[in-house]
C-alpha cells in the first residue's frame, strides 16, 4: 500500500545521550582516542586574565573546533559552525549537547589572533611525540620537498601597499601558471610518512632555501640524525651536500649535469679532475687550472684559470675553449657536488630516491585533496603557518589513527585463536569477537 509520510513537525523531542549516536568506527571517535589536548589550558594561560572578566570560550573546544576544520576540509570558519549546528558528530567531538548554544564565528576568529602560531607548532610537536612514542617513525630516511598553495587574493593586488594580504607573492604552480600564494617545505618520515617539519614562506621564495634549516628542525623533533635525507634535483648543490655531510647525514637528491656555456661540444667542468687539498683543477690535457679569487658580486662561486701561454699551444684546445685561455667558475662546495654526482650513481642512492614520490608527494596530495590546503583559509603568513601547522598535526593523528585500528585487529585475532586452542566450553562467535 502507497502512503505518504507526514511534514516534520515541531515536537519536542527526548534524545539519548549523545554517546549513544556516534558510531564506535566513526572517525572522529577515533580521532578522539589518539588526542592529546592536555597541553592546551597551560599553554595559553598568559593569553587571558585569571581572575576578571567574562568566561572565555574554552581553548580546548577551540582547538577542537580547528581540528574538525582541517579533519573535515572546511574552508572557513563560519561554514564549520554551520555544519556543527546540525551535525551530531561534531557536537559531540566539541563536547557541547544538542541544545548547546554554539560560539559564535567571530570568537574563533579571534581566538585564532590571541594564540598565534606558537599554539598551533606545539599541537604539531605533541603529534610528532606521540607517533615516536607509537613506534611510526624510524628516523632513518626523511624526505624534503616543496608545495605551492593559491593565497586568498586577487592577482592585481599582489604588492600593493593596500594588499589585504601582504605576506603573499607570486609563485610557480602546476601547469606552469603563476598566481599568488604561498610556499610550504615539509620534512616527512619515510616508515609510516609521519611529518617532522612544517615551514612556510612566500612562494617567490626558493625551496633550496631554508631547507638545511628544515632538516635541524626535524633532527630536533625525532631526536636523531637520519641516515639520509631524499629530495628532488632543486635541492642539489655542493652547499647541502656538504651541509648534510657534516651533519652525518647523506643527502639523495638527483645532482645538476655539468654543462659549460660555451657549448656541448666542448669539455665540462666534470672533464677536469679536482684536487680538494691543492684547491686546484687539472685539465683533460695535464694542465692545471689555479684559483685565482671569487667571482665579482657571487662570492659562493670561485674562478680558476690556466695560463694562456699554455692554453695557445694545446692540442686540446678546439674541444675546450674559444677564448686564449680556459676559466671555470665553480662553487665553493665543488667538492662536495663532485661526491654527490659519485653517489648518485650508485644502487642504493637509486633506491633511496625512487622511494621519494608516494611518500612526499602522497602527503601533499592527500592534505590538498581532502584538508584544505590547496587555497589559504586566513591571509598572512602567520595564518597560513597556522593552517599547515595544523593540517600536519591532523595527518599525523591520523597515521596514529590507523595504527591504533591496526593492534586492536591483531590482538582480536590473537584472542580468537586463543578461545580456539583452550579447552573450554564453545562460545559464541560475535561474544569472542566483544571479549576481544
Amino acid at each position: 500500500m502507497q502512503t505518504r509520510r507526514k511534514q516534520l513537525g515541531y515536537e519536542m523531542t527526548l534524545l539519548p545521550p549523545l554517546e549513544s549516536l556516534i558510531p564506535a568506527e566513526h572517525r572522529l571517535r577515533k580521532l578522539d582516542r589518539v588526542l592529546d589536548l592536555s597541553f592546551v589550558h597551560t599553554a595559553v594561560r598568559d593569553r587571558y586574565c585569571q581572575d576578571n572578566g567574562r568566561p572565555s570560550i574554552d581553548p580546548e573546544v577551540v582547538m577542537r573546533l580547528f581540528i574538525l576544520q582541517a579533519m573535515e576540509g572546511i574552508r572557513s570558519v563560519r561554514e564549520l559552525m554551520n555544519e556543527v549546528q546540525v551535525n551530531l558528530a561534531y557536537r559531540w567531538f566539541i563536547g557541547y549537547r544538542v541544545d548547546e548554544p554554539l560560539p559564535d564565528h567571530s570568537s574563533l576568529s579571534r581566538a585564532l589572533d590571541r594564540f598565534g602560531d606558537a599554539l598551533f607548532n606545539e599541537l604539531f610537536v605533541h603529534s610528532i611525540a606521540q607517533c615516536r612514542q607509537t613506534g611510526l617513525i624510524e628516523g632513518r630516511v626523511l624526505h624534503l620537498d616543496a608545495t605551492t598553495i593559491r593565497a586568498d587574493l586577487d592577482r592585481e593586488r599582489v604588492g600593493t601597499a593596500d594588499s589585504p594580504d601582504p605576506d603573499a607573492r607570486y609563485g610557480k604552480f602546476p601547469g606552469k601558471r603563476t598566481a599568488p600564494g604561498y610556499k610550504q617545505q615539509t620534512v616527512v618520515d619515510q616508515k609510516a610518512r609521519v611529518i617532522v617539519d612544517v615551514s612556510v614562506t612566500s612562494a617567490e621564495r626558493h625551496e633550496h632555501d631554508g631547507a638545511i634549516d628544515a632538516v635541524e628542525r626535524a633532527m630536533t623533533n625525532i631526536g636523531q640524525a637520519p641516515e639520509a635525507v631524499c629530495a628532488d634535483a632543486a635541492y642539489a648543490s655542493g652547499h647541502h651536500r656538504a651541509a648534510l655531510e657534516a651533519r652525518g647525514v647523506r643527502l639523495v637528491s638527483p645532482p645538476p649535469k655539468p654543462i659549460t656555456h660555451t657549448g656541448t661540444e666542448y669539455f665540462t667542468t666534470e672533464d677536469f679532475a679536482y684536487d680538494e687539498s691543492r684547491d686546484e683543477f687539472t685539465c683533460p690535457a695535464g694542465q692545471t687550472l689555479r684559483c685565482i679569487g671569487p667571482v665579482k658580486e657571487r662570492p659562493h662561486l670561485r674562478r680558476y684559470r690556466a695560463l694562456r701561454t699554455v692554453c695557445r699551444v694545446c692540442p686540446l684546445k678546439s674541444c675546450c675553449t674559444t677564448a686564449p685561455h680556459r676559466t671555470l667558475k665553480v662553487s665553493v662546495h665543488h667538492a662536495a657536488l663532485i661526491r654527490l654526482r659519485a653517489d648518485s650513481r650508485t644502487d642504493s642512492f637509486r633506491a633511496l630516491y625512487q622511494a621519494r614520490s608516494h611518500v612526499i608527494e602522497g602527503i601533499f596530495a592527500e592534505a590538498k585533496q581532502w584538508h584544505g590546503l590547496r587555497r589559504a583559509w586566513r591571509r598572512g603568513l602567520s595564518n597560513m603557518l597556522m593552517q599547515s601547522l595544523l593540517i600536519a598535526a591532523v595527518l599525523n593523528y591520523k597515521r596514529l589513527m590507523a595504527a591504533v585500528r591496526l593492534c586492536e585487529m591483531i590482538l582480536a585475532r590473537a584472542a580468537l585463536r586463543w578461545w580456539d586452542r583452550s579447552d573450554t566450553n564453545p562460545v559464541d562467535l560475535n561474544y569472542r569477537i566483544a571479549i576481544a
